[in-house]
């Protein structure tokens, strides 16, 4: 395993010698940023508050292996911080690289798993403990970068480990994996970053491709394949989505499923370890969106969906929606599509073209049966845009859970998920 924390990278970020936009600041003009005290739209409880710009997603990271302690010293530094912030009402926007910045502390956190690791790399019987410190590291890494933003150097720069510390767990693992490298065929000359990750078996496998949202980055869904795929002889592939982690070039616009696309049919052409009919996908938030428009365009190879608390449109064509969503969230959305958050009102006409109704897509058919799961009170993705999701798929159906404890929540999930592609072909039990 590489050394990370005497690479030259890591070594700057922990000199605190870096200089980049502190995040709040960018694709944010906003000279100052007032939240409300309250905000009943978001599905994760306890993520919010109005005293920081970032959702606090505790539940979530710690579900993916983030250790309780590391999570609350990181913050207990940031919090407590006496460095000037680039915006005083927010703790989370320490200015300078440093104690107390969110980059920093995440990143010195992950560093120090990282060579707890390193301890342990050639002790064969604590290979257990030595993935599951690198998973952490990874975490954090990704935690540090965390929204993910374009032109936040810092956050880059935490990527970068994030994805080094992923290769190295993956190997412990002993998962067989494929970074691949495919050219877009809009003529960017970066090619698209996607992963492939396979299922030991002899013979080719099914394979599910997952899409996630704005905050998810392609390495959140390593649970999923080890816990719920792998199991079953199910191969995963998933990338970063456009203007995100390694995918960042690519720009994003209303066609947002082009780079899952590309990489889909890549992968059909030129894998021959994927049995290509047997393929599933797997969207959450804006990657239902994603994987939705797939159903349609990609009908011939994608053989059954789930979309769970999809992006689909309501979120993108309520102004009530669109006005109360967090500013890491409305800072996210300008990021992505090359806009500033300062003019919100000027941006919404072009999110209205991200809703798969407006788009036309919703209300026609699609030949893929796809599971549209919603939570109650869901503000993002109601009840109608369940229902129109699933009318709009031969042998579609609605679920509706109330909501629960994100663990809880969890627990029979990987179950569900097999169960539904199972029934449209065939996985290993």
């Amino acid at each position: 395993m590489e050394d990370l924390s005497e690479t030259n990278l890591t070594e700057k970020m922990l000199a605190r010698q870096l200089t980049s936009v502190e995040t709040s600041m960018i694709s944010n003009s906003c000279k100052t940023i007032e939240q409300p005290e309250k905000n009943e739209s978001l599905v994760s409880p306890g993520a919010y508050s109005p005293r920081w710009f970032r959702l606090r997603r505790k539940a979530y990271w710690i579900l993916q292996g983030l250790p309780l302690e590391i999570f609350e010293n990181a913050l207990s530094a940031i919090s407590t911080s006496k460095n000037k912030r680039s915006r005083e009402n927010l703790l989370d926007t320490v200015e300078k690289y440093g104690d107390g910045n969110w980059c920093y502390e995440f990143v010195h956190q992950g560093t120090s798993l990282v060579n707890k690791a390193k301890s342990l790399e050639k002790i064969p019987e604590n290979n257990e403990e030595y993935i599951r410190l690198l998973n952490a590291a990874r975490i954090c890494f990704n935690v540090a970068s965390y929204p993910h933003l374009k032109g936040d150097k810092n956050a880059d720069k935490a990527q970068t480990i994030a994805v080094q510390s992923y290769r190295d767990m993956l190997v412990a693992s002993g998962v067989k994996f494929k970074e691949l490298s495919v050219q877009c065929s809009n003529g960017n000359k970066t090619p698209i970053r996607a992963w492939l990750h396979l299922p030991k078996s002899d013979e080719p496998v099914p394979m599910i491709i997952a899409a996630g949202s704005y905050e998810t980055l392609f390495s959140d869904f390593f649970l999923l394949f080890t816990r719920c795929l792998a199991p079953h002889g199910v191969a995963m592939l998933t990338l970063d989505s456009p203007r995100c982690g390694q995918n960042q070039s690519f720009a994003l616009d209303y066609d947002c499923s082009i780079l899952h696309r590309e990489v889909l049919d890549y992968v059909v052409q030129n894998e021959p370890m994927i049995d290509s009919t047997r393929i599933g996908a797997l969207g959450f938030r804006f990657g239902g969106n994603i994987v939705t428009r797939m159903c349609y365009m990609r009908s011939q190879y994608i053989k059954a969906a789930i979309c769970v608390g999809p992006a689909i449109n309501r979120c993108f064509v309520d102004d009530r929606v669109l006005d109360e969503l967090p500013v890491v969230v409305k800072s996210s959305i300008a990021n992505r599509i090359d806009r500033d958050v300062a003019d919100w009102d000027s941006l919404k006409p072009i999110l209205s073209q991200f809703s798969l109704k407006v788009q036309g897509l919703l209300g026609s058919k699609t030949t893929v049966p796809i599971a549209a799961i919603g939570f109650a009170d869901d503000s993002f993705c109601d009840r109608n845009d369940l229902k129109l999701l699933a009318n709009s798929s031969v042998g579609g159906e609605f679920f509706e859970i109330k909501k629960v404890n994100l663990v809880e929540a969890s627990k029979n999930f990987y179950d569900e998920i097999i169960q539904w592609y199972g029934k449209f072909f065939e996985i290993r039990k």
